[in-house]
């Protein structure tokens, strides 16, 4: 299934954020989402998450809050200090989502919670219909790649999950916007994946390129002639093999930032995102936002 995102007033799906209450906002994540809601002409409907689970946690007596810089011992945690703190986070990430959307021209519902994070995520999505996108309020790390499956197992109603590199690792790209890479494992999955990176590319005025990924020479060498023969005339499309065949993750990453790419797209449990593989070089290199799809 490549990534739909319902349009505005079809009232069956849209981008749904959720912005963890107790860290702090940024704003690649707001931008991701929000490209991706303009470019598909959707909504956002943007979750500010108390963790329930940390409210519950300050319940037990030997439950403590350790910060940076202060004794290891670390201090009792306080409901309503904590109460405090995510209300204040809440509202500058509400004001700061709602300037940005409203820059780009976005509709956004904002709704202000405590849950679960993947709780609420489930929970929208079930009442939002099947075609949901969901924008992870946490920036691009390996701990935010190893959920991925997890994420798909337990969300109903999503048809992709964007997340963003940090601010910090984006503005050390290039100022001229990067391609929309689509990574093509499958001839069949070709129609789908170019006409969501043409949405997106339109969105981001950017062009696209389609890179093909195989195991072997062979199958690169196949997989690329399929594709060629198939691909539309189209100025903005180039078709590129992303990577030797067997390099793994890491060699993909390193071809993905010789893209300058800023936007990835790559389906989950393929040679991008393999089940259990190790993450740590794509989340260390990318820095641009990646749609995984199922």
């Amino acid at each position: 299934m490549t990534a739909h995102v319902a349009e505005r007033g079809e009232g069956r799906g849209r981008v749904v954020l959720g912005l963890d209450c107790s860290a702090d906002c940024d704003d690649a994540v707001i931008a991701a989402a929000i490209l991706v809601a303009r470019s598909f002409g959707a909504e956002i409907e943007g979750f500010l998450i108390e963790d329930r689970q940390i409210f519950d946690a300050a319940g037990y007596a030997f439950a403590r809050e350790i910060s940076p810089g202060h004794d290891t011992a670390g201090r009792p945690l306080m409901v309503d200090e904590m109460s405090r703190r995510m209300a204040l986070s809440a509202r500058a990430a509400g004001r700061r989502i709602t300037e940005l959307a409203a820059a780009a021209s976005v509709p956004l519902a904002l709704s202000h919670v405590r849950d679960t994070p993947v709780g609420a995520l489930v929970r929208a999505c079930q009442a939002a219909g099947p075609w949901n996108v969901v924008a992870l309020g946490e920036p691009l790390s390996t701990a935010t790649l190893d959920r991925l499956e997890g994420l798909f197992e337990r969300v109903g109603g999503m048809t992709g999950v964007v997340i963003a590199a940090r601010s910090a690792a984006r503005s050390r790209r290039a100022a001229t916007p990067g391609p929309v890479v689509a990574v093509v494992e499958h001839p069949d999955r070709l129609a789908g994946m170019v006409r969501t990176a043409s949405r997106i590319a339109a969105g981001a005025s950017a062009p696209i390129v389609v890179a093909v990924l195989a195991e072997s020479r062979a199958g690169m060498s196949w997989l690329a002639a399929e594709v060629r023969a198939a691909l539309p005339e189209d100025d903005r499309l180039a078709l590129q093999e992303l990577a030797q065949p067997g390099g793994g993750v890491a060699v993909i990453a390193e071809s993905l930032r010789r893209l300058h790419a800023g936007f990835v797209i790559a389906e989950l449990g393929g040679l991008v995102l393999p089940p259990g593989g190790d993450m740590r070089p794509l989340a260390a290199t990318l820095a641009c936002p990646l749609l995984v799809v199922r």
